[in-house]
């Protein structure tokens, strides 16, 4: 059961290296912007295009190591957490009675689909947010204006492949995990009210001390 939330909060923590490793520092030195070398300007000649200009462009907000390095831990402190629960959930003690060991079985098992459920929906949207930010400022950065001679016309804008496909991707994965994480909510919910309903049995079943 821990497997799930520990993939995610690994995935977690791997996007946001990777975002970290790939920003930039703004003017105040905090890396939290995404730069790439992209078309700046142009002149105008007889009609003509001269004079193409170059420059580093700056995109954000990014989550960068100024965003990242906070979730990281974070998350590690979450997986942490998640980690104890499940020992302690494992570590309770047996019902007295031998009756009550499948009910007591039953608790367990909801508890730990419980705590599974929450934190890998937790972690899941945080990865889900992460794909749709990083991939709407590389997208953004991605799409670089086309020279025009005609200075009334509004220039277009032409992809700059893999980074804008690559966007793209991220952009629709991030409604994928997002999706993936509402189901392992809802599953966290119901099984709320089946730890409900197994408690009242648990109690009402329990003789009590002799």
């Amino acid at each position: 059961m821990f497997a799930l939330p520990l993939a995610t909060a690994l995935t977690l923590i791997l996007g946001l290296v990777l975002t970290g490793l790939y920003s930039s520092a703004d003017e105040n030195g905090l890396h939290r912007i995404y730069q790439r070398r992209g078309l700046s300007g142009w002149g105008i000649e007889d009609g003509r295009v001269v004079d193409v200009h170059y420059n580093l462009s700056s995109t954000g907000p990014f989550p960068g190591w100024y965003y990242g390095v906070p979730v990281m831990i974070s998350t590690v402190l979450l997986i942490i957490v998640v980690y104890w629960s499940l020992r302690r959930i494992a570590a309770a003690a047996r019902p007295t009675s031998p009756g009550l060991f499948h009910v007591d079985t039953a608790l367990r098992s909801l508890r730990t689909v419980f705590v599974m459920a929450t934190s890998s929906a937790a972690l899941a949207f945080q990865v889900a947010g992460l794909l749709a930010i990083a991939g709407n400022v590389l997208r953004v950065s991605h799409l670089d204006a086309v020279p025009t001679a005609d200075t009334f016309a509004t220039a277009n804008t032409v992809p700059v492949e893999p980074g804008h496909t690559l966007a793209l991707i991220a952009i629709l994965s991030s409604l994928v995990v997002a999706v993936a994480a509402g189901i392992l909510l809802i599953k966290a919910l119901t099984v709320v009210a089946d730890l409900r309903f197994a408690e009242r049995i648990a109690r009402t079943s329990d003789p009590g001390p002799a």
